[in-house]
């Protein structure tokens, strides 16, 4: 079952570089509406906000390829590299008696010594504790 259509498909209109120019130069206008200027050519208004999206486009494609041919390499200079300081040393209570009382943590960390002394009931703060103070 074949139709042929002998209607022609109506074409999409096209417009010139200079009548949208001109289009958009009267919606930029002081109190313009573009409702009411696409109107006044006989387009619809979606058509103008197509424009003025492609025109921006347009704009930051080329503020963009400027920035580009604007680049210059940056000659950095040699910084010897240097050993990370270690990780903080995590030392177990050395006094058997202690265990089971309090928590007694000792760290060593860039030249410096801290020992923290935590109850015991509270290990489990003393464990949050220690882990955002390693971050």
């Amino acid at each position: 079952m074949n139709q042929i259509s002998t209607v022609e498909r109506p074409r999409r209109r096209e417009y010139s570089a200079e009548f949208k120019a001109s289009v958009l130069e009267q919606s930029r206008r002081p109190g313009a509406s573009l409702a009411g200027v696409a109107l006044a050519h006989g387009i619809n208004p979606n058509m103008v906000h197509r424009w003025i999206r492609e025109e921006r486009q347009r704009r930051e494609l080329a503020e963009l390829q400027r920035g580009a041919a604007a680049f210059l390499p940056v000659q950095l200079p040699q910084v010897p590299v240097t050993q990370p300081s270690p990780l903080p040393r995590v030392v177990p209570p050395v006094d058997p008696s202690d265990v089971g009382q309090d928590i007694r943590i000792e760290i060593e960390r860039a030249g410096a010594k801290v020992t923290v002394t935590w109850p015991l009931q509270s290990a489990r703060n003393c464990g949050i504790w220690l882990r955002e103070w390693l971050r």
